[in-house]
């Protein structure tokens, strides 16, 4: 009787050990995807999580006015759609999304485009940045990655990144950096100083930061980037991107 209550004391660890695992939520390093296609009518890509093919990748998509760092809008998306082009590059063709998108109901002309998958809260970044204009089409290259044109790239990793401004409830109404400059929308971010010193630049999402303050609860592989005002800052969420220091 004691071998087989043992018995059956083991089978249940080993069953609870295996729905553990099972369940872990995935890491930033196994979800991969990018956007493929920006065009009149919809804006096309995919999303999978290569240690659980299994799991259906929900997306995001945030268009951005040129020079805007908030987004104008949101579209959502799941990725369960068949590509054989996807199937012929991944052996996996069942991770496709597709948004409908009119751009005639957005004012400007020059947008850019980014696409997460979100997972738990958090935000994955899919791929790059595209830059979008009216009449003339996508361009597949990153936007504003020529400036990093002056130096090269090196990568640091994925970091989460959230977003802050210079509002009471962010910065307690300081007016002035750590640094002692003032804080502006699409350069200041703020680092663990031990790790990212003052001055440093780093490129994230296909736009060049300048490390220019410090915070009491970014530590290590944390940045806080500045936004111009509070909605924007919160609407950031807590992102896990890949953080690139420029040489």
């Amino acid at each position: 009787m004691k071998k087989l209550l043992l018995s059956g004391w083991k089978s249940l660890i080993l069953s609870l050990a295996a729905s553990a695992v099972l369940s872990f939520p995935a890491s930033a390093a196994s979800i991969h995807g990018e956007i493929t296609d920006v065009n009149s009518q919809k804006i096309t890509g995919w999303a999978w999580n290569e240690e659980d093919t299994n799991d259906v990748q929900t997306v995001e998509v945030h268009i951005l006015q040129a020079g805007n760092p908030d987004p104008v809008k949101y579209l959502k998306a799941t990725a369960d759609d068949f590509s054989q082009e996807l199937e012929d590059e991944i052996q996996d063709g069942w991770h496709m999304f597709s948004v409908k998108i009119d751009w005639s109901q957005l004012e400007g002309n020059d947008f850019k485009v980014r696409a997460y998958a979100v997972k738990d809260d958090k935000y994955y970044t899919l791929g790059d940045t595209i830059s979008y204009s009216k009449g003339s089409g996508a361009s597949s290259a990153p936007a504003e990655s020529t400036a990093a044109a002056s130096g090269s790239l090196k990568s640091l990793g994925i970091f989460t990144t959230s977003g802050y401004c210079g509002c009471e409830q962010c910065s307690k109404g300081y007016g002035l950096t750590y640094s002692g400059t003032v804080p502006q929308a699409n350069h200041t971010i703020s680092a663990d100083l031990s790790l990212l010193p003052i001055g440093t630049r780093v490129q994230i999402g296909g736009v060049v930061y300048t490390v220019e303050d410090k915070g009491s609860s970014v530590n290590g592989n944390e940045i806080d980037i500045f936004y111009s005002d509070h909605n924007a800052a919160q609407a950031h969420g807590l992102q896990q991107q890949e953080v690139f220091l420029v040489q």
